[in-house]
């Protein structure tokens, strides 16, 4: 795939390259050419001029080298840029679901859960700092859990004080600073004892997506996902609801 840099700026040939290419049409005689591709800057935004602009950009290009199969649209084009769709469309986010235009509905179903286990349980009392710097302290008797993930695990600090995890219907804040493999949430909305080590909280689930996640990290769904790190188990699911 030869790529063509039709204003994102970022990689492709220049109109100057595309020129050179031009004169030199044996080159497709001894390269094995599949097809050409250009990226969209601003697809997650349909009525931006820019996308127009890059389309003009790209057809301007193509004119002038041998017809192959074209490459333009993202997930965000794929839903929202039909004349973007060229050949072949690239998915990206969307593979997990999420919708790549803001203020539209998602068509997708989300197709990613994290949860934490939990580590721990105790009760403290009163004015107890919790956690690195004691950014928190309890105003009451608090039932506090700790769950082994962290900000190693791709859970950014700054999440502290804004997220919580959920457990069934519960939501439990987080409380203190998310620590590298660790976080404590209040757990004091839960009947006693209903909450033991060994439980899983969801992180991303059903009650707050993926795309609420990030915005709570002032962030974008890609570095979510891209920031989830290797220690996470991953478990597939099939078709057929079995898990691997």
């Amino acid at each position: 795939m030869i790529q063509i840099d039709s204003g994102m700026s970022r990689l492709g040939l220049s109109e100057r390259e595309v020129r050179w290419l031009e004169e030199r049409p044996e080159l497709f005689e001894t390269l094995d050419v599949l097809g050409f591709m250009s990226h969209l800057a601003c697809a997650d935004t349909p009525d931006h001029p820019a996308n127009t602009a890059q389309g003009v950009a790209l057809a301007r290009a193509l004119a002038r080298l041998p017809r192959r199969p074209v490459s333009f649209a993202n997930s965000a084009a794929v839903q929202a840029l039909p004349c973007a769709h060229g050949d072949l469309v690239r998915c990206g986010l969307a593979l997990y679901g999420v919708g790549g235009v803001s203020g539209r509905p998602n068509p997708m179903r989300p197709v990613i859960a994290l949860a934490g286990r939990v580590i721990q349980v105790r009760k403290v009392g009163p004015d107890v700092g919790v956690g690195y710097g004691h950014d928190f302290l309890t105003r009451t008797a608090t039932t506090i859990a700790t769950v082994a993930i962290g900000y190693a695990d791709g859970l950014a600090r700054r999440l502290a004080g804004r997220a919580a995890l959920y457990f069934g219907e519960a939501r439990l804040p987080i409380i203190g600073r998310i620590s590298m493999d660790s976080l404590m949430v209040d757990a004091s909305a839960l009947p006693s004892g209903s909450l033991r080590p060994g439980d899983l909280l969801e992180v991303i689930g059903a009650h707050q997506s993926l795309e609420d996640w990030a915005a709570q990290a002032d962030t974008i769904p890609y570095e979510i996902l891209t920031s989830l790190g290797r220690r996470l188990t991953r478990c597939y699911v099939g078709s057929d609801g079995d898990a691997q």
